[in-house]
Formats: C-alpha cells, sequence, structure tokens
C-alpha cells in the first residue's frame, strides 16, 4: 500500500467525509449491518474506517468496537463523530489494513467498507482479517465495483485515478467471491448496489482544479459504450450526475 499517498490524499479531506452522505448512509450500509447482527458480538473491528460511520453503526450491535485507519486526520474525525453521537464503547487505532496490529483470533466481527479500492494487497488484507477472527466470525465488505467486461473496468478505474491517486482498483463482484474463497471466507451474502453522484460532490470532497474536473468530464461523456452504460453521465435539474457501482460481501470465517 503506498501510504505516504493516501495520507496525503486523505489528511486535507477529513471532514468532508463527515459529512458526505455517500459515506455517512447508504442502502448497502444498512443491509450489511443487519446481515451482521447476532445475539452477542464481544469485538468488532472496522478496517479503514475512513470517518468512522461503519464503526459507529457496529457500536450498536457490539460490546466493543475498534476504528482503525492510517491516516490520523481521518481517525481525529472519526473520533469526533463518536463523540457527538455518544458512542463510548469505541477506540480509535492507526494501523495498515495489510499489517493489522492484532493477535489472532481476536475478532467476532470484522468490516471494511468503501475503502480495498486503496490496497495494493487485497487478499493479504483478507489473510490479515482471517488471522485476526475468531472461529465464526462475521466479515463484511463493502466496496465500488466495476462490470465485468475488462475494458469498461480499465475505464473506470482510470477515471476514478484520475480523480483519486491513491485508488489503486476496483474489482469485480466475481472477483470478490473469488478472494472470500481463497482465504477461506465463506459466503453467505453477495449483491450489488448502484449509487447516483454528483459530480460537483464528487470533485469538491477531494478539492479538484477546474482543469481535471474538465478531463473528468469529458471521460464520462466520451467513455466506450459499456463503460458509458455503466456510469450514465447525465443532468437532473442542470446539475451533471452519474452512476457508481458497489459491491456488498458477507461471509463467515469457518475453520
Amino acid at each position: 500500500m503506498n501510504l505516504t499517498n493516501i495520507q496525503n490524499q486523505f489528511n486535507d479531506h477529513a471532514e468532508k467525509y463527515v459529512r458526505s452522505p455517500f459515506f455517512s448512509t447508504g442502502e448497502s450500509l444498512d443491509k450489511m449491518i443487519e446481515l451482521l447482527q447476532k445475539p452477542k458480538i464481544n469485538r468488532a473491528l472496522d478496517v479503514a474506517t475512513g470517518a468512522g460511520h461503519t464503526a459507529m453503526r457496529l457500536c450498536s450491535i457490539s460490546d466493543y468496537v475498534v476504528a482503525g485507519d492510517v491516516t490520523v486526520p481521518m481517525l481525529k474525525a472519526a473520533r469526533e463523530l463518536m463523540v457527538e453521537n455518544k458512542a463510548n464503547n469505541v477506540s480509535c487505532c492507526q494501523h495498515d489494513a495489510h499489517m493489522l496490529p492484532f493477535p489472532k483470533q481476536t475478532f467476532d466481527l470484522v468490516t471494511c467498507r468503501i475503502a480495498p479500492h486503496h490496497f495494493t494487497d487485497v487478499l493479504g488484507f483478507l489473510e490479515e482479517v482471517v488471522r485476526v477472527s475468531r472461529p465464526g466470525a462475521s466479515v463484511g465488505i463493502i466496496d465500488s465495483c466495476t462490470p465485468a467486461q475488462p475494458s469498461a473496468a480499465r475505464y473506470i478505474n482510470a477515471f476514478e485515478r484520475l480523480r483519486d491517486t491513491s485508488h489503486n482498483h476496483s474489482y469485480t463482484g466475481s472477483d470478490w467471491k473469488s478472494f472470500f474463497y481463497e482465504v477461506g471466507l465463506e459466503i453467505e451474502y453477495l449483491e450489488h448496489y448502484k449509487k447516483t453522484l454528483s459530480f460537483r460532490a464528487y470533485c469538491d470532497r477531494k478539492s479538484i482544479s477546474s482543469q481535471r474536473r474538465t478531463q473528468l468530464e469529458v471521460m464520462l461523456f466520451q467513455a466506450p459504450e459499456a463503460a458509458l452504460k455503466y456510469l450514465n453521465p447525465r443532468n437532473i435539474n442542470g446539475e451533471l450526475v452519474f452512476d457508481l457501482q458497489e459491491v456488498c460481501v458477507v461471509g463467515r470465517f469457518v475453520v
């Protein structure tokens, strides 16, 4: 993982992620939390917590939550969100998602939302998740995903990378299915969700220059057919919007 690049991309924009409805809410987040609930969860871990929205939701279903992230300003923003919402059963920890600083079999539940596309080794990350999970632990992942057609996937990843140089790769739902099986996670749920984004907000979140915004807009409207169908750029009430998709995968660590 290019830690310096990721930290540089997020250090100055933490507050924007706290306020962003793209991160604070979502049908996929609601569904993941619903699926992860079980009678007794002692310890939960949210990897790459960002502004802490997922970790805060875990506080209602777990006795204790660790919210981890590689970027200190994001952890500070997450802590402020927890204090604001009176979530007192959570602690924050700075760590690399590829090297979780916890002993084996620590957690009953591990989540990671809208972050793995930054990781350089998703399998290595999942192997770490399995290592720190107790037998029978639940694992929930939500991340941006691409269509199955390779050329469309390449184009969409290039579009995302033009906006955010810390973007590494968004995978397909089939890729995630393979990742889970490879590390020994039994899939219980896998579904795709479409999100419609404001182009302006998408750029504002990263303080994108006007020149780069123009390049991104050109990429939206001049995308090849399969990518254009996926991105679906359009004007609604005078505002440019487009679509991205997420995949939600919930599995269980079965020894």
